[in-house]
C-alpha cells in the first residue's frame, strides 16, 4: 500500500487594520500624549510615550513644550502605527505605543 502525500497550501492574508476615529483632543502631560480613538470594538485610549515621539526623525530632540504645540501633527504621523496596534485592543483598553513600534 503506498501512502498518498497530502499538499497543504497556507494563504496568507495582509493584515487589515482596524477602522479608528481619533478624537480632535489630544492631551499632553509632560510625560506623553494621550488620544482616545473611536473603534469596531469600541472606544480605546492611546498613550503615546515622549520616548516615541522622539523616534519621528522631526521630533527627535523635541522639548516638552514643541511637543504640546505639535501633537496633532504628531498623531497624524504616527496614525497608521496606531492603527495596527489598534487592530488588537479591545473596548475600554488603553494602549502604549513604544519606541520599538514605530519606524520613521
Amino acid at each position: 500500500m503506498r501512502a498518498m502525500a497530502v499538499r497543504r497550501s497556507v494563504t496568507f492574508l495582509p493584515l487589515r487594520l482596524m477602522a479608528a476615529e481619533f478624537s480632535n483632543q489630544i492631551d499632553w502631560d509632560g510625560q506623553a500624549l494621550y488620544i482616545e480613538a473611536a473603534t469596531d470594538a469600541g472606544r480605546v485610549t492611546c498613550r503615546v510615550p515622549r520616548d516615541t515621539v522622539h523616534v519621528i526623525r522631526l521630533y527627535s530632540d523635541a522639548i516638552g513644550r514643541e511637543i504640546y504645540l505639535e501633537r496633532h501633527r504628531i498623531v497624524q504621523k504616527l496614525a497608521p502605527f496606531l492603527r495596527a496596534k489598534l487592530s488588537f485592543a479591545e473596548a475600554g483598553q488603553v494602549i502604549e505605543l513604544l519606541p520599538c513600534d514605530v519606524e520613521d
